[in-house]
């Protein structure tokens, strides 16, 4: 695919509204991937298609909540393909590597809810994520993921229901 020229200040408008976003669509691939590498790949992918769909964006005031949205959709996409990719740890050793460090890897592994939350279909880990890691509204959810916000309160309400089912279920195991 070849990229395309800027026009004269549409590069320097597209960098003034895309800098801001990249540290929290980083962040955001992060917690979805849980890979420091995926999440930095996902995020150039996003940025890619962001700079390439550029032309087409009519509010320029609602950059954030489409950069979301394409974000969102990129690690969707990385997600569905890999569930059939089976991923071998490496062994302590290599891991221990210091520029190996993975900080979404090292962060979720102590993290039991972050656990928890990898076992949720991805529908369920994006709303998750979107709702109490960015702290978004249903409403602002459901503009970034182009749905009914009925139907991400019901996917909210599913995974907040299987994550409290399975600690009270991890919680009964603690106590035999």
């Amino acid at each position: 695919m070849a990229l395309r020229m800027p026009a004269a200040g549409e590069a320097t408008a597209f960098v003034g509204l895309v800098q801001p976003e990249l540290p929290g669509a980083y962040r955001l691939a992060g917690y979805l991937l849980r890979d420091a590498t995926d999440a930095e790949d996902a995020t150039q992918d996003a940025l890619e298609k962001a700079w390439q769909a550029w032309p087409k964006l009519r509010e320029t005031d609602r950059f954030g909540a489409w950069f979301d949205r394409i974000v969102v959709n990129v690690c969707r996409d990385r997600l569905r393909t890999k569930r059939g990719v089976r991923v071998l740890e490496l062994d302590d050793e290599i891991a221990s590597v210091p520029h190996a460090r993975d900080p979404f890897r090292e962060a979720l592994a102590r993290d039991e809810v972050g656990r928890l939350i990898r076992k949720l279909p991805p529908e369920h880990q994006i709303v998750v994520a979107l709702r109490f890691w960015r702290d978004l509204s249903v409403e602002e959810i459901a503009e970034r993921l182009q749905m009914p916000s009925g139907t991400v309160k019901s996917r909210l309400h599913y995974a907040m229901r299987t994550l409290r089912q399975e600690i009270d279920r991890q919680g009964g195991e603690a106590q035999r």
